[in-house]
Formats: structure tokens, C-alpha cells, sequence
């Protein structure tokens, strides 16, 4: 019962915080005067929700020393107790079912950026506010939960994620509130660079705001149904530097955190050993080529510069997992050897300690490195030792074991999705397995035309929902909670 307690105690906490945020549409529904046709309770009755049920439990239980499994399931808990008030303001304000509010504000706090809304630039402003700021929260959340809720249980590091694990382990400063506060500095930093350099190539200052705070987090959703590619078909005469913008700050927000603290702190031999960077960097070049080159009989009708952009947006957008777009990624513009190589982008996602989804490029790495040992034991003799080592340091076989768990339970989740998720959707087999890659990754953007994807039924949005946050949470803390060993 203690642990019951406990996570009741640290949700209230985590939603006590979080009636707070509402401040921020309900600022933005006064300056934009929407309060006659879009009233001011939109906001306060979730905030009021959230901050009443929040020190309910906070009263009502006591907090006690977390355990590893508790902890996680605090952070998953959280997410969805986090989704189902930030949906209230969708359900409230506009024509949609609450389910639909629920799969929206779910897509924005774990970043995935998939939406059932249309008319996107007709919603209140206060409302797009509400859609980008889903996104910023969750970009980092899932740091700020697991590290928040650290604090009052003892154990400081009883609350690792497979996300947050490398962030956790090559901290920022030796304080672990201190390094939390660094990442956060950085984030902010990053997100205003980039709302500032849109605003000042052509945005409109709401426009700036709210794709600065989308792109940073890499969760992709934007103020117009074009996404993106609003910008050039509206005639902005700075969109091809607009696109070039959002691809640098993708690149910056699907990259580890610690590699910008090693670069402000001028730690340029850390940056040049990181294993993980480089080949990271060599994905997007090399996928980023494939497209080019698949797509090549396109030249004609655009011209080589946009050509050139174009493959490098969606390269970039889809491997951080943002999923901005300049043309739907389901258009016949788009070969089918390129369809291939952004699907498996999909997978890999971008960097450990990032805001990126996706399996992550360390783990790859790390079963990379896995394969190729077992082969050379194998090729060799049965006593060889061969030690699996990354950034020219031992890697522990607690973190290949990890990374390996993380793998699978990520496999064996995609089939599920896509196999249950498939029954009655109307669907096919590839329409569907992007579908769930794309939810579980965080992407957002799949294979499925837009007005089937609108179309799909209340018990695949269901289970599009639990992909996502399954995803965000990278499995084993969803997972978790349905273990009965972590009640005990």
C-alpha cells in the first residue's frame, strides 16, 4: 500500500505543477480577445481540475522512498494523467469528441506531432499556443519528471530511463538539480535562437513563437495543415531560408544535450571522441544522398537548390522524429527507394539525451557492436575476450544489456501495434505498420493518406495513444506498471 501511496503522492505533485502552465493560453486568449467566442474557463476549468485533484493526492498520501519500478511507473502514469487534462482545452473549445482531444494532447506532450485537427489556421491562437506548448513541455518532460520526482525520494538516480540514462550518467555539473537546471537553460536558449531568427526571416511573431517551440522539442506541429511548406506556396520571400533555419534547430534538438554543454564549454575533444555524434551525422548524409538520388527525376520541376533542400529537410525532420514536411511524405512525389530510407529513419530516431524519438542511434550502435563481437568470438577462440567499448571507454554490460532490452521490448511493441491496429481500420499491412512505427517512434507522418488517417476508429486511436506514450517512455516504464512485482 506504501507504494500506491507513494506514486498518488508524486502525480499529485507532477499536476499541481502543471495547473500552472495554463497561464500561458489563457494570457494569449486576452490579447487576442478571444474570450467572447472562446471563454476564459476553456482554461481554467482543466487548471482548476488539475490543481484540485493534485493536492487531493498530495494531502490524502504520504510520499516514501521510491523504488526503480515505482519510479517508472510514476513517469508513465504521469504522461497520461498529463494528456487527459491537457485535452480538456481541445474538448471545450472545439467540435471534436473528447477521444480526439485525448489522441491530440497526447501527440503534443510526447512529442509525436501526428494530428486529427484540420483548419489548423482558423483554431484560436490561444489554442495553437496550447498545441505547441503540449510539444515544448514533452520535449524535455520526460527529463523534468523523472528528475522532479527524484527529489523527495532519497535514491537520486532510482529513476533512470533508457532516454535519460546517458544524461543521467555524464552529467552537466555534479549536482543533479544543478544539471537539470543547465538543460534546461540550454533548451530555453535554443527554442528563443530559434523563434528569433523565423521572426526576423519573415514569420509573424506568433508564428515564431510557436515553430520555435515545435522544432527545438522536434515534435512537429505547426500552425498550418501544409505544415512547413505553407511558407513557400503563401509566397514568404525568405521560406527557402525559413526551411534551412528549422533543419539547423531539428539538427540541434534530435542531437544529445551534452554535446552543446561540451561546446559552451569549449570541450571540443569530448565532441570529436562521441562515437555516437559522428555517426549520427553520417545517417543523415548518407540517407539524405539516397533520397537525392531517388528522387532526382524531380530536378526538372523545381530546380537543384530546392531539390537539394527539400531531401535534406525531410531527411533531417523525419530522423529527429520532428515531422515537419514540405509535401505530404505519402505523395507519389516521394520514390519508393526514398519512402523506404525515411521509414527506417523512423526507426533509428536521433541521439540519446536528446528530444528526438525513435530507437535512438546509441542503441543501434550498441547492437552493432553487439553483432560483432558474438561474430568474432565465434570466428576466434571461445576464451577470447572481446570488451565492447564506446568513446574509447569499457562500456558496462549493464548498458548493452539495457539497450538490448530496450530493442526488443521496442520490436516486440511494433508488432503488437501494428497487428491490433490493423483489425478494422481499413487499412493495408503497409499503411498500418507505418502507422505504428511512426507512433511509436514519435514521428508523426506515415504512409497513410491524410483523410484515411482522420477516418480510423475510436479502437485504433486507442491503441495509437498507447504507442505513443509507450514510445516517449521507451517501453520498459509503461511496461512496468503492469508488473506485479512493483506493487508489492
Amino acid at each position: 500500500m506504501r507504494r500506491y501511496g507513494s506514486v498518488l503522492h508524486y502525480l499529485g505533485t507532477i499536476l499541481v505543477a502543471f495547473s500552472l502552465l495554463q497561464a500561458a493560453p489563457l494570457l494569449i486568449s486576452a490579447i487576442y480577445r478571444e474570450t467572447v467566442r472562446f471563454p476564459m474557463r476553456i482554461y481554467v476549468i482543466p487548471a482548476g481540475i488539475s490543481l484540485f485533484v493534485g493536492l487531493l493526492l498530495v494531502s490524502l498520501f504520504r510520499s516514501h522512498r521510491l523504488t526503480l519500478g515505482t519510479a517508472m511507473a510514476v513517469g508513465a502514469l504521469g504522461w497520461f494523467a498529463l494528456s487527459l487534462v491537457g485535452a480538456i482545452p481541445y474538448w471545450l473549445a472545439l467540435d471534436v469528441t473528447y477521444l480526439d482531444a485525448f489522441f491530440e494532447a497526447t501527440s503534443g506532450f510526447t512529442t509525436t506531432g501526428a494530428t486529427l485537427f484540420t483548419g489548423l489556421s482558423l483554431l484560436p491562437k490561444s489554442i495553437l499556443l496550447w498545441r505547441g506548448l503540449t510539444e515544448w513541455i514533452g520535449g524535455l518532460g520526460i527529463f523534468t519528471l523523472f528528475l522532479f520526482v527524484m527529489r523527495e525520494g532519497g535514491g537520486r538516480h532510482v529513476l533512470i530511463s533508457a532516454e535519460a540514462h546517458k544524461a543521467a550518467s555524464e552529467r552537466f555539473s555534479p549536482g543533479l538539480f544543478s544539471s537539470l537546471r543547465i538543460l534546461w537553460s540550454i533548451y530555453a536558449a535554443l527554442t528563443l535562437g530559434c523563434s528569433v531568427l523565423l521572426f526576423a526571416e519573415g514569420m509573424s511573431p506568433f508564428d515564431a513563437a510557436v515553430h520555435g517551440l515545435t522544432t527545438v522539442s522536434t515534435g512537429g506541429f505547426s500552425n498550418y495543415d501544409q505544415s512547413i511548406g505553407y511558407f513557400a506556396v503563401a509566397g514568404y520571400p525568405h521560406a527557402a531560408s525559413i526551411e534551412y533555419t528549422i533543419i539547423a534547430f531539428m539538427f540541434l534538438g534530435g542531437t544529445s544535450f551534452l554535446i552543446h554543454w561540451h561546446a559552451l564549454r569549449r570541450r571540443f575533444a569530448a565532441i570529436l571522441r562521441n562515437t555516437e555524434l559522428w555517426v549520427w551525422i553520417g545517417i543523415l548524409i548518407g540517407a539524405a544522398a539516397i533520397v537525392a538520388i531517388a528522387d532526382r527525376g524531380r530536378i526538372a520541376d523545381v530546380g537543384l537548390a530546392e531539390y537539394i533542400r527539400s531531401a535534406l529537410f525531410h531527411v533531417v525532420s523525419i530522423a529527429t522524429t520532428t515531422g515537419f514536411t514540405l509535401r505530404p511524405i505519402d505523395s507519389s512525389w516521394f520514390a519508393p527507394l526514398a519512402k523506404q530510407v525515411l521509414f527506417l529513419l523512423m526507426i533509428v530516431g536521433g541521439c540519446v539525451g536528446s528530444t528526438a524519438g525513435g530507437l535512438k542511434v546509441l542503441r543501434v550502435l550498441l547492437l552493432g557492436k553487439l553483432l560483432r563481437r558474438r561474430l568474432r568470438v565465434i570466428a576466434g577462440s571461445p576464451h577470447e575476450v572481446a570488451p565492447i567499448t564506446l568513446n574509447r571507454r569499457l562500456v558496462a554490460s549493464g548498458e548493452v544489456e539495457r539497450a538490448a532490452a530496450v530493442a526488443i521490448g521496442w520490436a516486440g511493441t511494433l508488432v503488437l501495434v501494428w497487428l491490433a491496429a490493423s483489425v478494422g481500420s481499413g487499412l493495408s499491412g503497409w499503411e498500418s505498420l507505418s502507422a505504428a512505427v511512426s507512433a511509436l517512434g514519435n514521428v508523426g507522418p506515415n504512409y497513410v493518406p491524410s483523410q484515411a488517417f482522420l477516418n480510423i476508429g475510436p479502437g485504433a486511436k486507442v491503441i495509437y495513444i498507447l504507442a505513443m506514450v509507450a514510445g516517449r517512455l521507451e517501453i520498459l516504464p509503461l511496461l512496468m506498471i503492469f508488473s506485479r512485482r512493483v506493487w508489492r
